[in-house]
């Protein structure tokens, strides 16, 4: 794995993350699925982190915050990327299981599959592939 492979993942990663969001925001006015669907999921109870907007914002803008501070330490090769990246997406796993249900449509899954994947991939490469010499100098 060479450097510029590396880092070539990492923006490949992170525009798949933008056009997840991108997605995200045109399924708001375009959904891709029926109106009993979206029925049902707005009659869905408002349960979980999401439901408090004060308690959603002061745990999910912080946890954003750290992801993109460890994005971008990944991109510079910083030792302390690694561990924060690491330790944001486990946080995040555990977070993710008070949020509640989400309604996504297809091209959102498959961007979020591809993005998470991807990002398995770099944390992984970065801990145990050649490139993790260039983290631990």
């Amino acid at each position: 794995m060479t450097d510029s492979r590396f880092v070539r993942l990492l923006w490949i990663h992170l525009a798949l993350t933008v056009a997840l969001t991108a997605a995200s925001v045109a399924a708001i006015f375009f959904p891709s699925y029926s109106d009993t669907l979206a029925v049902a999921y707005e009659n869905e109870p408002e349960n979980g982190l999401l439901g408090n907007v004060l308690v959603s914002g002061i745990v999910l803008v912080p946890l954003f915050l750290a992801w993109l501070t460890g994005l971008v330490g990944l991109f510079f090769f910083k030792r302390w990327a690694r561990s924060l990246s690491l330790y944001v997406t486990l946080f995040g796993l555990i977070i993710s299981a008070f949020l509640g249900p989400f309604l996504y449509s297809g091209l959102e899954a498959s961007l979020f599959d591809a993005s998470s994947i991807l990002w398995g991939f770099i944390l992984a490469l970065s801990y145990y592939s050649s490139i993790s010499a260039r983290f631990e100098g």
